[in-house]
């Protein structure tokens, strides 16, 4: 039996932050990334609630936050009682506001009327997602935090923070986005209603993310990748996803890889990998090659495969992205010695369970050689 709820309320559009005037006589919190503080477009976000409200801002976000971080930001809440929270940030800035406001209620029995998840990265889609991944400092290693209730209450999608988006970055968050509906589409837990989430969200992004990495870029073709993003995530929120971000995770905590670039890097393989295993994924990526206008309905299943491969290759060089480890700068014969840690930690990767195929030890090793 398939249950369908989409608990997070979603205003969508330029006027979307209209929504924060309606707040009064509350105690907010902002919890932002650093470089935003006194900058143009948060200072408007405040303007919309600080004559009637009491706003306090917190900036101490780091990417592939720490589990620290998270005790140290609720510490700093305990001091001002927060009724409402507000996340302004990338998926690292939304993640450690979910554990925040998660362990304020559950631990200290907090009163936070109201969660809210404000993304300035059209990429990680976790204002609709239901976990966040935390890390240990000391191991390197990611911990999912999984459950309905680090769901944000509400997402806000403006266009105001993404136009301002160096390319490095709309072009790695990008890639994740395709990554999390691709994956998605073909994941175990995948059904009619994630397929046709993930496939407007994979129409959209080919669309939409080569005009969102030019400068020329419009309010609409941002506006069109946000709602990408978030239509991935709730996706692959129900679908799951696989072995790209199992992979992935253990890129980012070995190397500081981004984590879309990462996905990036490894995406064609795995595509590639999980096609050669299973009859039914290749059918049904064939399908979407065809459908998506890469290869002629009547090609071959091969042709179909190869040429939804050749897209996102394409795309990848489009949007300058480093193909491999040591195009981003790493020394291979340090990503050697790694291998079979990744390897071991990707198998206990919470996203490994719902690759459409139980890749072993060995199989991972071949396709982290392939991004060395």
């Amino acid at each position: 039996m398939n249950k369908w709820t989409f608990p997070t309320q979603i205003y969508a559009g330029p006027d979307s932050l209209n929504r924060l005037t309606e707040f009064n006589n509350e105690s907010i919190l902002i919890i932002c990334d650093p470089f935003l503080k006194d900058s143009p477009s948060l200072t408007y976000v405040i303007g919309l609630m600080d004559s009637k409200n009491k706003v306090t801002i917190y900036t101490d976000v780091v990417p592939d936050p720490p589990i620290t971080h998270v005790v140290k930001g609720i510490e700093f809440m305990e001091g001002i009682k927060p009724s409402v929270i507000i996340a302004i940030g990338g998926g690292s800035c939304i993640d450690m506001s979910k554990g925040i406001a998660y362990f304020g209620r559950k631990l200290k029995h907090m009163d936070i009327k109201s969660f809210i998840a404000v993304p300035t990265t059209s990429g990680t889609g976790s204002e609709v997602t239901s976990f966040a991944v935390l890390t240990d400092s000391e191991t390197q290693i990611k911990y999912p935090l999984v459950d309905d209730a680090v769901l944000p209450d509400e997402a806000l999608l403006t266009p105001l923070f993404v136009k301002t988006s160096p390319p490095s970055v709309t072009a790695f968050s990008g890639m994740d986005v395709l990554v999390h509906a691709l994956e998605a589409y073909v994941a175990t837990a995948a059904n009619n209603f994630t397929d046709a989430l993930a496939q407007q969200a994979i129409e959209l992004v080919f669309e939409y993310l080569p005009k969102c990495h030019k400068p020329t870029a419009t309010e609409h073709d941002r506006m069109s990748m946000h709602e990408a993003s978030c239509l991935a995530g709730l996706s692959f929120n129900k679908a799951g996803v696989g072995i790209v971000h199992a992979m992935a995770h253990q890129l980012g905590g070995q190397f500081h890889v981004p984590h879309g670039l990462a996905n990036s890097m490894l995406l064609p393989y795995v595509i590639g990998f999980n096609c050669s295993h299973n009859p039914a994924v290749a059918k049904k990526y064939a399908h979407l090659s065809a459908k998506l206008g890469f290869a002629g309905h009547n090609a071959s299943e091969v042709d179909k495969l190869a040429a939804l491969i050749e897209a996102i290759v394409t795309l990848q060089h489009t949007l300058d992205c480093p193909m491999n480890l040591t195009a981003f700068g790493v020394d291979k014969a340090v990503s050697e010695t790694k291998l079979d840690l990744m390897a071991d930690r990707a198998l206990e990767d919470m996203c490994y369970r719902f690759n459409p195929y139980p890749a072993n030890h060995d199989d991972l090793i071949g396709l982290y050689k392939k991004v060395l």
